[in-house]
């Protein structure tokens, strides 16, 4: 579960960290992202600061599996930002671009929940 939670970690906060330096290149580079509309960089950096929050809490976490409210703390953004796109899907989406959330945005948010599955002795809240 530790090198579970280091890898979506460092994934959540290097999306943060390229977010915050070179939002331009962020904005045209994701898949989806240039077609909801004009880049409004302020906004891309202050959402680059949520995931590179949510990053950092799943590191910690690799490093204290025993406390679940690091992950849960990071399952606040992350799995709001899931659910955000999963009602999108629902109203309507190409199977290509559901796809494509699914595997960038759902599951990688999503995951690091199983370590809070009920028995987990290492991940309590």
């Amino acid at each position: 579960m530790r090198v579970l939670l280091v890898i979506i970690g460092i994934y959540q906060a290097a999306n943060g960290v390229v977010m915050l330096t070179v939002p331009e290149i962020w904005y045209s580079a994701v898949p989806g992202v240039p077609e909801t509309g004009p880049a409004n960089i302020h906004f891309i950096r202050d959402i680059g600061l949520a995931f590179l929050a949510a990053g950092a809490a799943l590191l910690m976490a690799s490093r204290r599996p025993d406390d679940g409210r690091l992950i849960a703390s990071a399952t606040i953004f992350l799995g709001g930002h899931a659910i955000y796109h999963l009602v999108g899907m629902a109203h309507g989406t190409t199977p290509a671009a559901a796809a494509r959330d699914i595997m960038l945005i759902v599951v990688p948010a999503l995951l690091p929940l199983a370590a809070l599955r009920p028995g987990n002795a290492e991940a309590r809240i």
